[in-house]
This record gives C-alpha cells, structure tokens and sequence, in this order.
C-alpha cells in the first residue's frame, strides 16, 4: 500500500551515475511500492527529465547523467511513490494516439474510454453537431473531431478549471474553429429547439460506497469527475432525461458505465428514453461499458 512515507533514494543507492543504473534503482522504487508498470513508469518520468525520445533513451542507458539531472529525478520518483499519478507528474497522458495536457483538475483519460470515441467515429456524418458532455481535458472531444471532417463539437464541464485545461488542449491540436468549450451542468444552458446528432459523455459513474473505498491515487483526480451518488447513477438520470428533447431524429446519446451497475443504468435509460434503441457494448475485456441510445423516427 502507498503511504506517505517519503522515500530517501539516496538510501536506495540512487546516486549511480548512469542512466541505465538510475533507471534499474528506479524500478526497484516503484516495485517495493507495489506500483504496477514500474519499468515503464521509470521510464516515463526520467524521460520528461531529460528530454528524451524512446529511441534516445535507450540508446542513452550507457551515458552519464548529471547531479542536477539526478537531484530532479529523485522528487519526482518519491512523489510518485506517494501515490501521485504518473500523468499529473508528467503534465500529460496519451489517449486515442493523441498527446494531451492533464492536470489535477481533469479526470486522466484512461484507455478503455477509447471505446466511446470508436462509437462516435461509426455513426458520425458530414454536418454532425455534436454535444460532447463533461468535456474534462476536452480528449473524447479532440479525439473525435481529429478522425472526422466538416462537423462542429460544443464541450461541455461544469468546472471552469477543467475548460482551462481543456483550452489548452484546443489550442495544441488547433481545434479552437472546430470544438465551442461551454461551462454549464450537462445539458442545462441549451434550448429544447436545439438538436443534435450526437451526445457523448464519459459521466460519474462510481457508485459513493465504492468510490470511498477507491486507493490514493484515484483519490488524486477531481471527484466530481468519478463520484456518481448513491447508487453511482443520479448524473446519468439527469443526463439522458435532458438529452432526449435534444437529440435529432435517429440521434444517438453515447455514454460511458460502470459494469457493475449497466444493467440498471441500460433499464433507466430505456424508461426515459422510450422510443430509443438501447444497446450496452462490451470493452475489449468483455465487460459493459458504454450505452448506446439512438432516437427512433
């Protein structure tokens, strides 16, 4: 279990003076803190120190690193074993094959949301307005708008810290014509008479009983990104009873689920939204995981 513990790396014998003998001792810091990935973990972090490429730093495991280089290196392999997240070390996680700026304000995108943008891509057409719900660091939205043409994206978050970041990332992928970053409560600020094509979201989903028991990493990012109430489905409710006077004829609402929980969350979806077909997609593990309700003619 990760405690707060500080880690003395000099004790370690972290003053070795290669980056192959640095990256080695780093391992075994992760590993004794049960830190899964460790060698790729290491390798992260003592990449972001020292500027590298992949290729660089495997061809660089025989050179000397410098005593400031060394010194860098050693804070941030102790707040890692802290049990702070890797990506909110590094300032950035990759998802959908792309490079995104996270922060402690946004949820870290995580690979098995991936399966929301694949949906997207498949039903999405010339024209598409789309609603992308809980925008966070904006990568559902970039994600999708990056694989597409000639469609317009409005991202929605009720934190005005993550549209910052989410800015951010507009900016770096040069989105900001394509995707209109809104601060609003999901669906609340738009008028009935407004239709989309698509709405899409990545909403709290954690039942409160499990997202308490959740480790200290998890405890890092935003809980209002991952506490989903009592029963882990109160945003969802909310989410598709408002998007069924938004969506266009054969529109569909796309969102993310807790396993655990899917089958109630597809029962509720098919109660408020009637004339919807609802379809639960499993993720490449077999598991539940993104509802499916497109609006009938």
């Amino acid at each position: 279990m990760i405690g707060n513990n500080k880690l003395s790396l000099k004790n370690q014998e972290f003053n070795q003076e290669t980056l192959r003998a640095l990256w080695l001792k780093g391992i075994d810091c992760l590993k004794e803190y049960s830190i899964s990935d460790s060698a790729l973990e290491c390798e992260l972090l003592l990449r972001s120190v020292l500027g590298f490429t992949k290729s660089d730093f495997y061809s660089g495991l025989p050179d000397v690193v410098s005593e400031n280089k060394r010194i860098i290196i050693e804070q941030l392999i102790q707040r890692r074993v802290s049990g702070e997240p890797t990506p909110y070390i590094l300032g950035y996680k990759e998802f959908y094959g792309i490079e995104f700026y996270v922060s402690k304000d946004v949820l870290i995108p995580r690979p098995e949301t991936e399966l929301l943008v694949d949906l997207s891509l498949g039903k999405i057409k010339d024209g598409f307005l789309i609603a992308d719900v809980g925008t966070g660091s904006g990568c559902v939205a970039i994600s999708i708008a990056s694989y597409s043409h000639n469609l317009k994206i409005i991202a929605v978050d009720k934190s005005n810290e993550a549209l910052m970041v989410a800015r951010k990332n507009l900016k770096k992928h040069e989105m900001m014509e394509t995707i209109d970053l809104v601060n609003a409560d999901l669906l609340t600020s738009f008028r009935s008479g407004l239709k989309f094509d698509l709405i899409v979201s990545n909403p709290p989903y954690i039942p409160r009983n499990i997202y308490q028991t959740l480790g200290q990493e998890i405890k890092y990012e935003p809980s209002i990104s991952l506490n989903g109430g009592v029963d882990g489905l109160e945003i969802i409710r909310c989410l598709v009873q408002q998007s069924s006077s938004l969506l266009s004829d054969r529109g569909s609402l796309l969102f993310e689920v807790f396993s655990d929980t899917s089958s109630e969350a597809a029962r509720i979806t098919s109660e408020l939204m009637p004339s919807a077909k609802v379809t639960l997609h499993n993720d490449l593990l077999g598991l539940p995981r993104v509802i499916e309700a497109e609006k009938l003619l």
